[in-house]
């Protein structure tokens, strides 16, 4: 394992100015075979008197994306579905309030405009009925403009229920995190996984749902993806060997589907893939000033962050356990990326 003495020296900066309490850092670089693990380090605290460990359960928010949009891509691989499909091909209710247009591409790209009228944890056929139910955004043309959607990942999930016949966290879990070697993660964690591992769940200072049990099982398709930092990673790490998605859709998903687009809830340029963020202007979602141009991946709610940069052989995954807003992540995340780069010898 490498000791990082510069990517320990900036997230020991950010403990000491308040900025988290704790964080958790990955990486693995693509040797002959397999990536291997160059990396896995943790330091601080999980909460208030308890050490953060590598093996400590956090929650990656919206960087649960990516792992959504892999698990319908598998059964576009199957050829249960296509891209250009309407989704209410698949799902009829979802034709209601003038949706007809909206295609599985829209969805994963963020320009399918979706909207809901739910707040709060809700089931997840509520929410899908509901999203059904509910109109595009005023004066919206799916696939012509752009903003961060992320409720369209409970209709992807609703996709992958529908055609797999089976719970969307089970799918994720035997279909995604299976062949991808992640043992210790889950998309809204059983009860009973809940009571076994509660004491140790990272929990977030200043975000009341955070570590509850209620937030915490939700089996939520846009955020609710939870284990160590490394089980990210290693997702990382799976789908850049191309053990998750054929060479066509591991292609597909990581060009640009939207270049230089306006994200109208961003209020930034970027360039999107298929459920991957490629580049933007916005600078807390930024990988650094060494990743290189294809580097893909994503964000979770300016507190953790996976990725993976095929030109280095590179996957990584940092959490850090602190709320930032995106003044505070555009310096973070950044500057915790260019660290790792350094000692990992990534720089050129």
């Amino acid at each position: 394992m490498n000791a990082a003495p510069r990517t320990l020296r900036e997230l020991r900066r950010g403990i000491e100015a308040g900025r988290h309490t704790g964080a958790q850092v990955y990486a693995s670089v693509r040797g002959p075979g397999n990536g291997r693990t160059v990396l896995d380090l943790a330091l601080g605290e999980a909460r208030p008197g308890v050490p953060m460990r590598t093996s400590t359960v956090v929650e990656w928010a919206s960087a649960t994306k990516p792992v959504t949009c892999v698990a319908l891509m598998r059964l576009v691989d199957a050829g249960l579905l296509g891209l250009d499909d309407p989704v209410h091909e698949h799902l009829p209710d979802f034709a209601a309030a003038g949706k007809e247009e909206v295609t599985v591409r829209h969805l994963l790209t963020h320009t399918a405009g979706l909207t809901s009228t739910v707040t709060g944890v809700v089931s997840p056929e509520r929410m899908v009925a509901d999203i059904c139910a509910s109109p595009l955004a005023p004066d919206w043309e799916p696939g012509r403009r752009s903003a961060y959607n992320s409720v369209a990942m409970w209709i992807v999930a609703a996709l992958v229920a529908r055609l797999s016949g089976r719970r969307f966290g089970d799918f994720v879990r035997t279909e995604v995190f299976g062949p991808a070697g992640v043992e210790e993660a889950w998309i809204g964690l059983p009860e009973e996984e809940y009571d076994a591992r509660r004491d140790d769940l990272a929990v977030i200072a200043g975000f009341p749902p955070s570590g509850t049990r209620e937030w915490v099982t939700w089996e939520r398709p846009t955020g609710g993806g939870h284990g160590p930092i490394r089980e990210l990673g290693r997702f990382y790490e799976a789908f850049l060997a191309g053990r998750l998605c054929s060479a066509g859709a591991v292609a597909e998903m990581t060009r640009p589907q939207v270049a230089g687009a306006y994200d109208e809830y961003l209020h930034a340029t970027v360039d999107r893939g298929l459920g991957f963020l490629l580049r933007t202007s916005y600078a807390g979602h930024s990988y650094g000033p060494h990743a290189s141009p294809d580097t893909y991946g994503h964000g979770g709610r300016n507190w953790c962050v996976g990725l993976a940069d095929p030109a280095h052989g590179l996957a990584a995954a940092i959490y850090w356990n602190g709320r930032a807003d995106s003044d505070l992540e555009a310096l973070r995340q950044p500057a915790t990326l260019a660290a790792l780069y350094a000692d990992l010898r990534l720089v050129t």
